[in-house]
């Protein structure tokens, strides 16, 4: 059975909750006020543990001296830097501070955790002690759609229309190894694109908002003239020297303006689908 977690973030900034994102001093990360197993389990932050931790609600709250009210919600995204780590977040509900005072012995929360800014992992059922005030976190998760306008990717596709099937076959693999709204997909996002100044939202989801781009490249892709603006944003990272983020999958040998006969790629027509997948899934282990 699948042990229930959250996590706990306390910052003593007025503003903390206020974006989507916040970043803490590493040494406030997970180390304190969490049971050492958890520590051990989860301190390296590597891949495979941002993806578990993403899967718990949090608690997103203030020091008590802000005499602000919490959010509960979820991570999106964790981000690992010498200076400090990157917390972006969705919030969903609000918890007054009194309730969460309330429910201070069932959350599992010390006194002190009131005055310090961290990050502790509680062995807590979240989505049950909060029934118990009328919230249900398990609904919300479940029938809230994400905000493509905000939200942050891990791989986003970029595509001929003569190229779908195959790259539906590999977007429904790579669905069953990563959270499908991780994924930017365009069928997956239908009324959502449906909206005026298409080009400035997808330029920013490719440039500002993926950690990896998966370009298919065909002939067909250098005719189309949304596969060229969005090969625009693709060009701006290989000039900022962002090349880690771009992974090209050719479907046949057609020119594309911008790619060249020493760029590497993945020869689409040799792999299957899921091989394909395992492939994409490799790169972002390694963009963590």
């Amino acid at each position: 059975m699948e042990e229930k977690l959250y996590n706990l973030f306390i910052s003593g900034d007025e503003t903390a909750w206020e974006s989507n994102s916040k970043v803490f001093d590493v040494d406030r990360c997970i180390k304190g006020y969490t049971d050492q197993d958890l520590i051990n389990k989860f301190v390296k932050l590597g891949r495979e543990e941002i993806n578990e931790l993403k899967k718990f609600p949090c608690i997103f709250a203030y020091e008590d001296y802000c005499h602000k009210d919490a959010s509960i919600g979820y991570i999106t995204d964790i981000v690992v830097r010498q200076v400090g780590i990157k917390i972006t977040f969705e919030k969903i509900e609000v918890l007054s501070s009194e309730n969460m005072h309330k429910l201070q012995f069932e959350l599992d929360i010390k006194n002190f955790e009131f005055s310090r800014t961290h990050w502790a992992i509680k062995r807590v059922d979240l989505f049950k002690e909060l029934q118990a005030i009328g919230i249900n976190l398990n609904a919300e998760r479940k029938d809230r759609p994400i905000d493509i306008t905000k939200h942050f990717f891990d791989v986003s596709f970029t595509f001929a229309g003569e190229s779908r099937e195959t790259v539906e076959q590999v977007v429904r693999e790579l669905e069953k190894i990563l959270d499908k709204n991780k994924i930017f997909y365009d069928n997956n996002f239908i009324s959502q694109l449906a909206r005026p100044s298409l080009d400035i939202l997808l330029q920013d989801i490719y440039r500002n908002r993926s950690k990896l781009i998966v370009v298919f490249l065909c002939e067909k892709y250098q005719e189309k003239k949304w596969c060229g603006l969005e090969f625009r944003a693709v060009q701006e990272m290989i000039m900022d020297k962002e090349i880690t983020k771009i992974m090209y999958i050719r479907l046949d040998p057609g020119h594309v303006d911008g790619v060249f006969k020493t760029d590497g790629y993945i020869d689409g027509t040799k792999y299957t689908p899921p091989q394909l997948a395992g492939f994409i899934n490799e790169r972002l282990n390694l963009a963590v």
